[in-house]
């Protein structure tokens, strides 16, 4: 036990010994460490601080690195060629090309019906209002009776003599001969009876009143012969015309008679037509002007008729520019009511006289009919004027400049040079002309453009 005793405490303090001393290592070994790294950090940061200031060149090492640097990834697209066409920018307002007025033919006559409105579509020919025609119609019954009577007057003259007639005025004459016989008794008669009684009178056998009765009565004797020996001429006269029939002159009169009379139906007639209101041209009504119960007068425009529906556009472009229109070219026309389409215009016709104040040309541009346009409409177009082949590439490839140029990357040998190009128009399918800076089928950068650098390696996906 005693023996055990000496050994333990002699073991303890070798332990605490060697602790201490490894300890000691270690706190030594760290000192050690952080003097390493702060001498490390210092020549680093002294090293950098004289690369940035002093920038000797490139090492040999340096370029090895930057040779097998990672490539940018990137997409490309080839200059390609496009149609282009070159457009004059002008505006204007949709007129008709032919706007046909439309009057009453017969004046104050009151518009009772309406048949047609604005919008409309009729037809050449068709009835579009009514006039009242009553007046009219009363005129047109008298007419119709007077042509009638004319009629049967002539045919009464062209038949000739009827047998019954000439048998009525041969009868006629017998009966005034035979009256003027018992009229030449009568007169003679009454003549004896005077002269007895004259002698009478003379006698003083008779008074003077009793002969004068007598005289009395043998001057109406006398006027009884008279008249019917006129009556007797009367009734032979016609016998004589019966039996010779219708004088030529007689016939004459007559077919100018009824003539008259017809040609007065054919007035009454005409005007009764006339109430209708007739469209002279097929298109669309245009205006209205008409109105129940408005009086019809000279020169009232009741409608107007856009002949065939067919509009024009007249443009309005300044001198300087309207020697690169001609007849034929297309026009390009916007429009609200076709869903943001372009209409399609032909120019027809360039006026040849130029407004002295606006100094401003007149061209004539033929609309398609079945647009829903209408007459005072304002339209913005494009005369195209040109059709070229240009440059182009995708508008993603052009970085654009401050001074209204661009700047593109051409893909060579896996390296990009930047190239300045001008720029023309933005054509359709998201491209842009390019007037100079580039070659057909050059490889341009069209995605990844912005993280580049003049000389960067590049990878095409």
């Amino acid at each position: 036990m005693g023996r055990a005793s000496v050994v333990e405490p002699v073991t303890k303090n070798k332990l605490e010994l060697e602790n201490s001393q490894l300890k000691s290592t270690n706190e030594s070994s760290l000192r050690q460490g952080w003097l390493l790294l702060g001498i490390g950090l210092g020549v680093i940061l002294t090293w950098g601080g004289t690369t940035f200031f002093s920038s000797p060149p490139t090492t040999q090492a340096e370029a090895s690195v930057e040779i097998y640097a990672t490539p940018q990834a990137i997409t490309v697209s080839k200059v390609a060629s496009s149609e282009i066409m070159r457009t004059l920018e002008a505006s204007g307002t949709v007129t008709a090309f032919e706007l046909v007025p439309v009057s009453a033919r017969v004046t104050g006559l009151q518009v009772r019906t309406i048949l047609a409105e604005e919008g409309q579509w009729v037809q050449a020919g068709q009835v579009i209002a009514r006039l009242d025609d009553a007046v009219l119609q009363a005129q047109l019954l008298d007419k119709q009776a007077a042509v009638q009577k004319a009629q049967a007057r002539l045919a009464e003259l062209e038949a000739g003599t009827r047998t019954e007639e000439l048998a009525r005025a041969r009868e006629a004459v017998r009966s005034t001969e035979a009256a003027l016989i018992r009229a030449e008794s009568d007169l003679a008669l009454a003549q004896t009876r005077l002269e007895r009684n004259r002698n009478l009178e003379a006698a003083g056998a008779i008074a003077r009143d009793q002969l004068d009765e007598l005289i009395n009565e043998e001057n109406n004797k006398r006027a009884n012969l008279s008249q019917a020996q006129a009556q007797l001429k009367e009734t032979q006269a016609q016998l004589a015309e019966l039996e010779q029939g219708p004088r030529t002159e007689v016939i004459l009169q007559a077919k100018a008679e009824l003539a008259q009379a017809q040609a007065q139906l054919i007035l009454v007639e005409t005007q009764l037509q006339q109430t209708q209101v007739i469209a002279p041209v097929s298109g669309k009504i245009a205006e209205r002007n008409a109105r129940v119960g408005d009086l019809t007068a000279t020169g009232t425009q009741l409608f107007q008729i856009i002949q065939g529906g067919r509009l024009q556009l007249e443009l309005k472009v300044p001198e300087t520019l309207i020697g690169s229109i001609q007849p034929g070219q297309t026009v390009k026309i916007q429009s609200n009511l076709t869903d943001g389409k372009n209409l399609l215009g032909t120019v027809r016709e360039i006026n040849p006289i130029i407004d002295e104040k606006s100094r401003q040309g007149s061209v004539e541009v033929d609309l398609p009919a079945e647009i829903n346009l209408k007459p005072g409409m304002f339209l913005r177009a494009g005369i195209i004027t040109e059709t070229a082949t240009v440059l182009s590439v995708p508008l993603n490839a052009v970085l654009p400049q401050s001074d209204g140029t661009g700047l593109v990357y051409v893909v060579k040998n896996d390296r990009v040079e930047s190239q300045k190009v001008e720029l023309g128009e933005i054509l359709p399918s998201e491209k842009i002309e390019i007037k100079q800076g580039l070659e057909l089928q050059q490889q341009v950068v069209t995605e990844g453009a912005a993280y580049l650098q003049e000389g960067d390696r590049v990878r095409v996906m």
